[in-house]
């Protein structure tokens, strides 16, 4: 139950998207579409953002700087150009350059690059899956869904849901300069545990958003 003067703090959409169900999604403002598929016993997500879209030609489809804590994240882009920053290296990578492996630890963004002329579309995934507390397919439904519905809406996002998302998912928003991962966490637990969910009552995952699945493969929605 949300109160009104946490929804005085900090608004939200009064309604969630039911896209649990979905197999692939719309980000917000239609820039990018993904779609979750398991491939080789492992989830991957194929991103498409399109280079019509103004946010995409603009680079601003995909995420800020932000670091994985526990695993290692897989790029392979099928189709245009995406460019991937590591650790204050900018590297330029199409369907040629394979798979780009970004270890845990590092500070990282990806964001469709000036030279495209197409649509991007890429592969994406993390190792190990099926950790407690990952990057995985529930993480980015719960964030893409979220920031649709706000756009919806028409309010902006919560920085302290986004942080929240993201601490459940060990993964963590980093600034431009470095700081030790150890005081980031520490900040990030703070700003998550205390303010985002203790003072103004948001999830980490919702279940019009999330897809939880059973062994046997069948989707199976719980409340969260």
């Amino acid at each position: 139950m949300v109160w009104s003067w946490q929804l005085w703090l900090s608004p939200r959409p009064l309604r969630r998207t039911d896209t649990s169900g979905e197999l692939s999604i719309l980000a917000a403002n239609d820039s990018a579409l993904f779609e979750f598929k398991k491939e080789k016993g492992r989830w991957v997500v194929i991103e498409t953002h399109f280079i019509a879209n103004p946010i995409v030609r603009k680079g601003l489809s995909g995420p800020q700087l932000h670091i994985h804590l526990r695993q290692t994240e897989f790029f392979e882009v099928q189709q245009g150009v995406l460019g991937i920053l590591k650790n204050e290296k900018e590297h330029v990578v199409t369907r040629d350059s394979g798979v780009v492996v970004v270890p845990p630890g590092t500070r990282h963004r990806f964001w469709v690059h000036s030279s495209a002329q197409e649509d991007v579309v890429f592969k994406v995934w993390a190792e190990p899956q099926d950790l407690d507390h990952s990057f995985d397919e529930n993480f980015l439904r719960n964030f893409v869904g979220y920031l649709r519905d706000c756009q919806r809406a028409n309010i902006s996002p919560s920085i302290f849901q986004i942080i929240l998302f993201g601490y459940n998912s060990a993964t963590v928003p980093s600034p431009p300069f470095w700081l030790p991962i150890w005081l980031l966490t520490a900040l990030n637990y703070f700003l998550a545990s205390w303010i985002a969910e203790g003072l103004l009552g948001y999830k980490p995952s919702y279940p019009e958003y999330n897809r939880a699945v059973e062994s046997n493969g069948t989707s199976d929605k719980k409340s969260t």
